[in-house]
């Protein structure tokens, strides 16, 4: 189920005053707004009809139709469940943190599977298959995603180099050749190294792919190439947990993406990696 109410939650601070109006009359009237015209919408929120239109497309969707119809189910959802999102480490059970983890990560996937660019990502592929050389950027928990997709497509023959060092990506990059790419992964996209990545990247030319969360960020202006997820924690944000797996979700598609590109050659290559370790 995609969380309507959660999106605007998380993309409010980034959002132009029209927008927030929107926003705050939704997320204190959402029951209301399931049966409203778009044009009540608008006259509550001193907006347009264009406007509400727009700020559906923001958060992922593909219009206030289609709103209604997620924002309905979400509250069904709710009022049945009866459930927060918030782990309190103290107060719940095992058996309820059990339920929140695996909850909020299938919202997390719900919600990125809504609002992904699946162009993009096809575009990414098409990139990465034609480059000499596909350098990898994260710091952090995206570090750990990063290395993954780099061992991904080392069984595809794919040159894949990960690194969570800024200065040897930088080093690559500037050696880099005209057809390499840059995949850089990265949560907020407002990390300091991954600025300077990214702007380097640019001033050299390099093609930039970015996947980070879909908000506004330096790092995302200066990319080619954006995959966006949602941004999902509630209280254990510093862990980046459904986060994590979002990102792992997406590098898993764009593998098999490049694999698709590759042809038949992808899938014999995997035949054969996988007959020389078992």
């Amino acid at each position: 189920m995609f969380s309507v109410l959660s999106q605007i939650n998380k993309r409010l601070e980034y959002m132009t005053p029209v927008e927030q109006r929107i926003a705050n009359f939704m997320l204190e009237n959402p029951n209301k707004v399931i049966n409203m015209p778009v044009k009540e919408i608008a006259r509550h929120s001193s907006t347009s009809d264009a406007a509400i239109v727009r700020f559906a497309k923001r958060i992922g969707l593909q219009g206030i139709k289609e709103l209604k119809v997620e924002l309905a189910k979400e509250l069904h959802t709710l009022e049945q469940e009866k459930i927060s999102r918030v782990i309190e480490l103290e107060e719940d059970t095992h058996a309820d943190i059990f339920d929140k983890v695996f909850k909020n990560t299938i919202q997390a996937l719900y919600n990125t599977e809504k609002i992904v660019n699946r162009r993009r990502m096809q575009e990414a592929a098409e990139h990465m298959t034609k480059a000499d050389n596909t350098f990898i950027f994260g710091v952090g928990d995206s570090a750990n995603v990063g290395h993954d997709m780099e061992q991904k497509l080392h069984r595809v023959n794919i040159n894949a180099f990960f690194t969570a060092d800024k200065y040897l990506c930088m080093t690559r990059l500037t050696n880099a050749k005209p057809d390499d790419v840059l995949f850089v992964i990265t949560l907020s996209g407002k990390t300091q190294e991954v600025i300077e990545i990214v702007k380097l990247a640019k001033k050299l030319g390099v093609m930039t792919i970015i996947l980070t969360q879909n908000h506004s960020s330096i790092a995302k202006r200066n990319s080619d190439i954006a995959i966006e997820i949602t941004e999902e924690e509630t209280n254990i944000q510093y862990m980046n947990m459904t986060s994590r797996i979002a990102q792992l979700i997406i590098c898993d598609v764009l593998f098999f993406y490049v694999c698709k590109e590759l042809g038949s050659s992808a899938y014999q290559t995997i035949i054969n990696t996988y007959d020389m370790t078992h």
